[in-house]
């Protein structure tokens, strides 16, 4: 008989994001609380660009995906506040 175990997570559970820089493997963790956009490129090495000098106010799927997880969070987070502020 095979086990199956679920693990479910909330918005609201994710603490930090982390950037890992493709060149020289160094970490930026970033608290979600602070969490206002992706960083501009690599602290360590300044090489690596993760994103461009504009940040976009709506982002789509077509877009770069690490600023759709930002936004992502930073709307669920609002959705989130304003639904508990209502009850």
């Amino acid at each position: 008989m095979a086990l199956k175990r679920r693990m479910i997570a909330g918005i609201d559970d994710i603490e930090a994001v982390t950037f890992q820089c493709s060149s020289c493997n160094s970490r930026t963790t970033i608290p979600t609380a602070s969490l206002i956009e992706v960083p501009r490129q690599c602290t360590a090495c300044n090489t690596v660009w993760w994103r461009a000098n504009e940040f976009a106010t709506n982002v789509s799927t077509s877009g770069p995906a690490g600023m759709a997880l930002v936004q992502a969070i930073r709307t669920m987070t609002t959705m989130i506040r304003e639904g508990k502020d209502r009850q």
